[in-house]
């Protein structure tokens, strides 16, 4: 069965949202290498890593069910910030609007009764949940930190020990 025309378009930018996200966590990467935090650049290297999977996921899975991939155009990301609490703000508020946009596809894919596309988002939505509590607890400790240089340097640390996920 071929996905629908309204879901296969859903799903490209659904691709361009992942790879946008992909684009952005390798921005904040290089700002936190010319900063000196090596623990946080690997993070979120780690972290466009991840989206760039989670894009190609998309991606073979629309061209396994019939679809044709469209890249869409991808915005050039910001690149410079005030503190690695901004940092890690803003990658929160990253990750809600990626869960948006799957929310959404999954809406739809409920919509037109494509259980297949269904099954394959609910791997997505269990994801998005533990990026957001990943990034949530970092800007809990860096607010804990405040201002602290040695508590920072601390975090910027324990970041680096981060480990890749399991493509399951």
């Amino acid at each position: 069965m071929n996905v629908s025309e309204s879901l296969e378009a859903a799903i490209n930018r659904q691709i361009g949202c992942e790879f946008s996200a992909a684009h952005c966590y390798l921005s904040m990467a290089s700002y936190f290498e010319r900063v000196a935090y090596d623990g946080f650049a690997a993070w979120m290297h780690l972290q466009s890593n991840e989206e760039r999977l989670h894009a190609m996921k998309f991606y073979e899975y629309l061209l396994d069910r019939g679809g044709v991939v469209q890249l869409p155009a991808i915005e050039a990301p910001r690149y410079e910030y005030g503190s690695p609490l901004e940092v890690f703000e803003a990658s929160l508020e990253q990750e809600n609007d990626v869960s948006k946009s799957i929310y959404s596809l999954y809406k739809l894919a409920m919509d037109e009764g494509d259980y297949a596309t269904v099954s394959f988002l609910k791997w997505f939505i269990d994801e998005q949940v533990e990026e957001e509590k990943s990034v949530g607890d970092m800007i809990d400790k860096l607010k804990r930190a405040g201002d602290n240089p040695e508590a920072i340097l601390l975090l910027d640390r324990y970041a680096s020990e981060r480990k890749p996920e399991s493509e399951d």
